[in-house]
Protein backbone atom coordinates (compact mmCIF):
# COMPACT_ATOMS: atom_id res chain seq x y z
CA UNK A 1 0.00 0.00 0.00
CA UNK A 2 1.09 3.38 -1.37
CA UNK A 3 2.39 5.70 1.81
CA UNK A 4 -0.22 8.65 2.47
CA UNK A 5 1.54 11.61 1.01
CA UNK A 6 2.10 14.45 4.17
CA UNK A 7 0.55 17.79 3.56
CA UNK A 8 2.76 20.31 5.19
CA UNK A 9 0.98 23.35 6.75
CA UNK A 10 1.19 26.54 4.73
CA UNK A 11 2.91 28.44 7.19
CA UNK A 12 5.85 26.21 7.37
CA UNK A 13 6.41 26.45 3.56
CA UNK A 14 5.84 30.42 3.52
CA UNK A 15 8.91 30.25 5.82
CA UNK A 16 10.75 27.70 4.12
CA UNK A 17 10.04 30.17 1.19
CA UNK A 18 11.64 33.52 2.87
CA UNK A 19 14.65 31.01 4.41
CA UNK A 20 15.50 30.52 0.50
CA UNK A 21 14.87 33.75 -0.46
CA UNK A 22 17.16 35.13 2.38
CA UNK A 23 19.77 32.76 1.50
CA UNK A 24 20.03 33.86 -1.91
CA UNK A 25 19.42 37.87 -0.83
CA UNK A 26 16.79 37.82 -3.77
CA UNK A 27 12.88 37.65 -4.27
CA UNK A 28 11.80 34.90 -6.29
CA UNK A 29 9.16 36.43 -8.11
CA UNK A 30 10.08 35.67 -12.64
CA UNK A 31 10.50 33.15 -15.00
CA UNK A 32 14.43 33.88 -14.81
CA UNK A 33 14.12 33.69 -10.73
CA UNK A 34 12.96 30.38 -10.78
CA UNK A 35 15.38 28.92 -13.52
CA UNK A 36 17.84 30.88 -11.23
CA UNK A 37 16.92 29.21 -7.92
CA UNK A 38 16.73 25.53 -9.65
CA UNK A 39 20.55 25.86 -11.09
CA UNK A 40 21.33 27.34 -7.40
CA UNK A 41 20.04 24.74 -5.56
CA UNK A 42 21.61 21.85 -7.99
CA UNK A 43 25.16 23.41 -7.12
CA UNK A 44 25.07 23.89 -3.72
CA UNK A 45 23.55 20.22 -2.38
CA UNK A 46 23.66 18.63 -5.60
CA UNK A 47 19.72 17.71 -5.86
CA UNK A 48 17.46 19.10 -8.62
CA UNK A 49 14.26 20.87 -8.40
CA UNK A 50 12.75 21.93 -11.61
CA UNK A 51 11.82 25.61 -11.83
CA UNK A 52 8.10 24.56 -12.90
CA UNK A 53 8.07 22.63 -9.39
CA UNK A 54 9.68 25.87 -7.62
CA UNK A 55 6.87 28.04 -9.64
CA UNK A 56 3.88 25.91 -8.03
CA UNK A 57 5.71 26.00 -4.74
CA UNK A 58 5.57 29.91 -4.93
CA UNK A 59 2.35 29.78 -6.03
CA UNK A 60 3.51 31.25 -9.38
CA UNK A 61 1.82 28.67 -11.42
CA UNK A 62 -1.87 28.94 -10.87
CA UNK A 63 -2.74 25.57 -12.27
CA UNK A 64 -3.38 23.68 -8.99
CA UNK A 65 -3.83 26.67 -6.45
CA UNK A 66 -3.86 26.49 -2.81
CA UNK A 67 -4.30 22.57 -2.87
CA UNK A 68 -1.35 21.90 -3.69
CA UNK A 69 1.16 19.97 -1.21
CA UNK A 70 5.07 19.53 -2.27
CA UNK A 71 6.49 16.23 -1.53
CA UNK A 72 8.65 15.80 1.02
CA UNK A 73 11.63 15.67 -1.21
CA UNK A 74 11.18 18.89 -2.31
CA UNK A 75 10.94 20.49 0.72
CA UNK A 76 13.96 18.12 1.95
CA UNK A 77 16.01 20.07 -0.64
CA UNK A 78 14.92 22.96 0.23
CA UNK A 79 15.67 22.65 3.81
CA UNK A 80 18.77 21.06 2.87
CA UNK A 81 19.85 24.32 0.81
CA UNK A 82 18.98 26.70 3.90
CA UNK A 83 21.15 24.90 5.94
CA UNK A 84 19.48 21.85 7.66
CA UNK A 85 19.09 18.43 7.84
CA UNK A 86 15.81 17.84 5.73
CA UNK A 87 12.39 19.49 6.57
CA UNK A 88 11.98 17.87 9.68
CA UNK A 89 15.04 19.09 11.33
CA UNK A 90 13.67 22.42 9.53
CA UNK A 91 10.26 22.10 11.37
CA UNK A 92 12.38 21.10 14.87
CA UNK A 93 13.91 24.51 14.57
CA UNK A 94 10.93 26.29 13.18
CA UNK A 95 8.82 25.04 15.91
CA UNK A 96 11.44 25.84 18.78
CA UNK A 97 12.74 29.03 17.47
CA UNK A 98 9.58 32.11 17.02
CA UNK A 99 12.06 34.03 15.50
CA UNK A 100 12.22 31.59 12.27
CA UNK A 101 8.73 32.50 10.89
CA UNK A 102 10.17 36.12 10.95
CA UNK A 103 12.29 37.50 8.41
CA UNK A 104 13.28 40.28 10.52
CA UNK A 105 16.27 38.24 12.44
CA UNK A 106 18.06 38.99 9.27
CA UNK A 107 17.44 42.48 8.94
CA UNK A 108 21.18 43.63 9.56
CA UNK A 109 23.16 46.51 7.55
CA UNK A 110 22.65 45.58 4.36
CA UNK A 111 25.76 47.32 1.72
CA UNK A 112 25.45 46.87 -2.16
CA UNK A 113 28.52 45.61 -4.09
CA UNK A 114 28.77 48.80 -5.89
CA UNK A 115 28.95 50.77 -2.54
CA UNK A 116 32.20 49.14 -1.84
CA UNK A 117 35.57 51.05 -3.36
CA UNK A 118 37.96 49.75 -5.30
CA UNK A 119 40.47 49.86 -3.36
CA UNK A 120 38.58 48.70 0.06
CA UNK A 121 38.76 45.23 1.50
CA UNK A 122 36.40 43.12 2.61
CA UNK A 123 36.53 41.15 5.49
CA UNK A 124 33.78 38.28 6.20
CA UNK A 125 33.59 35.89 8.72
CA UNK A 126 31.05 33.26 9.93
CA UNK A 127 31.17 30.05 12.45
CA UNK A 128 33.19 28.13 13.56
CA UNK A 129 36.41 29.93 12.51
CA UNK A 130 35.86 30.83 8.81
CA UNK A 131 37.26 34.17 7.52
CA UNK A 132 37.72 35.18 4.40
CA UNK A 133 39.09 38.83 2.74
CA UNK A 134 37.88 40.46 -0.83
CA UNK A 135 38.96 42.73 -2.93
CA UNK A 136 36.94 44.50 -5.48
CA UNK A 137 37.51 44.38 -9.25
CA UNK A 138 34.95 45.61 -10.91
CA UNK A 139 30.81 45.78 -10.74
CA UNK A 140 30.13 43.06 -8.41
CA UNK A 141 33.37 40.89 -8.80
CA UNK A 142 36.00 40.49 -6.08
CA UNK A 143 38.74 38.59 -5.51
CA UNK A 144 39.50 36.31 -2.91
CA UNK A 145 42.85 37.34 -1.23
CA UNK A 146 43.17 35.26 1.55
CA UNK A 147 40.64 32.77 2.95
CA UNK A 148 40.94 31.01 6.06
CA UNK A 149 39.18 27.60 6.73
CA UNK A 150 36.39 27.95 3.99
CA UNK A 151 36.11 26.37 1.01
CA UNK A 152 36.54 29.59 -0.40
CA UNK A 153 40.51 29.67 -2.10
CA UNK A 154 42.85 32.79 -2.72
CA UNK A 155 42.20 33.64 -6.31
CA UNK A 156 38.91 32.84 -6.69
CA UNK A 157 36.90 35.39 -7.86
CA UNK A 158 33.54 35.59 -6.99
CA UNK A 159 30.17 38.18 -7.84
CA UNK A 160 27.84 38.64 -4.96
CA UNK A 161 24.75 42.05 -5.36
CA UNK A 162 24.97 42.50 -1.63
CA UNK A 163 25.96 41.54 1.85
CA UNK A 164 23.89 41.88 5.02
CA UNK A 165 25.38 41.30 8.39
CA UNK A 166 24.02 38.40 9.87
CA UNK A 167 22.57 36.59 7.11
CA UNK A 168 24.11 34.22 4.69
CA UNK A 169 26.44 35.30 2.19
CA UNK A 170 25.02 34.07 -1.15
CA UNK A 171 27.98 34.16 -4.00
CA UNK A 172 25.68 33.50 -7.77
CA UNK A 173 29.35 33.28 -9.39
CA UNK A 174 32.66 31.41 -8.31
CA UNK A 175 35.32 31.07 -10.81
CA UNK A 176 38.64 29.38 -9.77
CA UNK A 177 41.81 30.06 -11.96
CA UNK A 178 42.60 26.87 -13.96
CA UNK A 179 38.85 25.72 -13.96
CA UNK A 180 36.45 26.12 -16.67
CA UNK A 181 33.64 25.28 -14.12
CA UNK A 182 31.23 28.01 -12.36
CA UNK A 183 29.88 27.54 -9.47
CA UNK A 184 27.67 29.25 -6.31
CA UNK A 185 28.51 29.52 -3.04
CA UNK A 186 26.43 30.30 0.49
CA UNK A 187 28.86 31.28 2.98
CA UNK A 188 27.19 31.05 6.66
CA UNK A 189 23.74 29.26 5.42
CA UNK A 190 22.57 29.01 9.16
CA UNK A 191 24.82 31.35 11.03
CA UNK A 192 24.68 34.45 8.73
CA UNK A 193 28.23 36.43 8.24
CA UNK A 194 29.50 39.68 9.59
CA UNK A 195 31.74 41.71 7.22
CA UNK A 196 33.50 44.85 7.73
CA UNK A 197 35.05 47.47 5.34
CA UNK A 198 38.79 47.68 5.54
CA UNK A 199 40.02 50.88 3.84
CA UNK A 200 43.57 51.28 3.15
Amino acid sequence: MAERKIKYPQELIATLRAEVENVVNRRIVSPADFDFLSQAILEAVKQSISPTTLKRLWGYVKDVGSAYSPERFTLCVLAAFVGYRDIEDFIDNFGADESMSQSSNYFGTTINANEISADAAVELRWPPDRRCLLRRMDGSRFEVIESENAKLQKGDVVEFPSLTQNAPAYFSKVERPGSAAVHTYVAGTRTGITYRIITP
